[in-house]
């Protein structure tokens, strides 16, 4: 799919208060006039459309992202059809964007983009850093699931290219959305890796101890070890 889309050059945009990675879920409730027809829009030019991580998007403002900032498109996978023209919907992230430049499209934001990879880098030095970090990445993502975390991912085979698997651990980490679309924005694989380790370090200590009072509560009825009578 994201080689499919890889000469998109024009996408309808959806300022919102979260960040989309690639393979990420993206559920919607669609209810106001201006992203309806946003939407109907991206259902008719190939059920595509733009996330752009706005903190400060809100109902009825206009939120516009800056030339150049990264982004996410999002592919529509299901429509359900509401009164008056709402409808929710289900979206998977696929490939990152750059905002060329911005037209105004009747009541919503068009942006000329360009798909953005990570850059290429020496497979050696790449390899060794993923290598490295792979094992507790994997570790923090079973965690995840095993805990049912709203940004867990819903597949279990994880990616083994190093950019989609770094981008996906990215995605999956409880840390505040700023520092998400700095993850987002990065194109180097090896810096992307690095900086992920001491979050990753942490929340998988974190996911850790909340499993194991799980796996305490479900033997003794609650989060404490019981004291042997003497």
């Amino acid at each position: 799919m994201a080689e499919n889309l890889g000469q998109l050059e024009e996408i309808a945009i959806f300022p919102l208060a979260t960040v989309l990675f690639p393979g990420g879920l993206l559920p919607l409730h669609i209810f106001e006039d201006r992203y309806k027809q946003m939407m109907r829009h991206a259902i008719d030019n190939g059920g595509v459309f733009g996330l752009a991580y706005q903190g400060d998007a809100a109902i009825g403002r206009e939120t516009p992202p800056d030339i150049g900032s990264v982004g996410c498109v999002a592919k529509i996978n299901a429509v359900v059809p509401l009164e008056d023209g709402r409808m929710n919907i289900i979206s998977t992230g696929v490939i990152r964007y750059r905002v060329l430049g911005l037209r105004q499209s009747k009541s919503f934001i068009v942006a000329r983009i360009e798909t953005v990879n990570d850059d290429l880098e020496p497979g050696d030095d790449l390899n060794r850093i993923f290598d490295n970090i792979v094992d507790m990445c994997r570790k923090f993502l079973e965690a995840a699931q095993a805990l049912d975390e709203p940004n867990a991912p819903v597949n279990q085979d994880l990616p083994e290219e190093p950019e989609a698997f770094s981008l996906l651990v990215a995605s999956a980490l409880p840390i505040d959305n700023d520092a998400k679309q700095t993850f987002l924005e990065m194109t180097s694989t090896q810096l992307r890796l690095s900086r992920l380790r001491p979050f990753v370090t942490s929340a998988l200590s974190d996911y850790a101890d909340r499993i194991r009072i799980q796996q305490m509560a479900k033997s003794n009825g609650h989060g404490r070890i019981e004291n042997n009578p003497q």
